[in-house]
C-alpha cells in the first residue's frame, strides 16, 4: 500500500510520498474532462478526504473496481489508452527532426509507437491498479462510494458521464476558431 505520511524521514516512505502524488495528478488528467485551457478549473475549496490508511474490506475493494469500471478508468488502465498522447505524431517518440521527410504514414507510425508503450506499459500496469485502487481506498469511505456508484451506474449517471464529455468535446470544437483568434489578439499585443 502506498504510504499516505507526507514529508516522512525514511527515503522509502519519501518516495512513495512522491509516488502517490504523481498518482492523484494521473488520476486528474485521465478522470477529469478538461476545459478549453486543458485543466479543470479548481475550486476555491475541495471536499476533504476520508484518508483510510487500512486495507479495504472485499465488499469496499468491489466498490472501488465498479467506481473505476464506471468513469472509464479500468478500460484505461486496461488498453493503457491514457498513453497515447506519448504516440501522436510530434511527440516525443518521434524522432525525426523538424523538416526530415517521414518515411512511414502518421497512422502507421501511431500504431507502432503505441504498441511499444503498451509493451512496456503492461511490465507496470500492475502498479497503476494497485495505485488507483489503493488511493481510492484512501480517498473515500465505503458508504460515500456506495453512494458514488449506485449514482454512475444508474442511467442518469452514464448521461452524466456521457453528457458532461460531450460538453466538453463539443464546446471546444465550436470555440476553437473563436480560441485561435483570442490567441492571436493576445500574441499581436505582446508584440507592440
Amino acid at each position: 500500500m502506498v504510504s499516505k505520511r507526507p514529508f516522512a524521514d525514511d527515503n522509502r516512505l519519501w518516495h512513495d510520498t512522491l509516488m502517490k502524488t504523481f498518482l492523484l495528478a494521473l488520476i486528474a488528467v485521465i478522470t477529469v474532462p478538461t476545459n478549453a485551457f486543458g485543466a479543470e478549473h479548481m475550486r476555491s475549496q475541495t471536499a476533504p478526504s476520508a484518508q483510510i490508511e487500512e486495507a479495504p474490506s472485499a465488499s469496499k475493494l468491489q466498490l472501488i473496481k465498479r467506481f473505476m469500471r464506471a468513469i472509464g478508468l479500468q478500460d484505461q488502465l486496461d488498453t493503457g489508452s491514457f498513453l497515447e498522447r506519448y504516440a501522436m505524431p510530434g511527440g516525443p517518440l518521434w524522432g525525426a527532426p523538424s523538416g526530415e521527410t517521414l518515411t512511414e504514414s502518421l497512422s502507421s507510425g501511431f500504431e507502432i509507437r503505441f504498441k511499444a508503450l503498451k509493451a512496456a506499459y503492461e511490465k507496470r500496469r500492475a502498479v497503476y491498479q494497485q495505485a488507483y485502487e489503493d488511493h481510492l481506498n484512501w480517498e473515500f469511505t465505503e458508504i460515500e462510494l456506495q453512494e458514488i456508484v449506485t449514482f454512475l451506474e444508474a442511467p442518469v449517471g452514464q448521461h452524466y458521464l456521457d453528457g458532461r464529455w460531450r460538453m466538453e468535446a463539443y464546446t471546444n470544437t465550436n470555440t476553437e476558431d473563436m480560441e485561435a483568434e483570442i490567441v492571436k489578439e493576445a500574441n499581436d499585443s505582446l508584440a507592440k
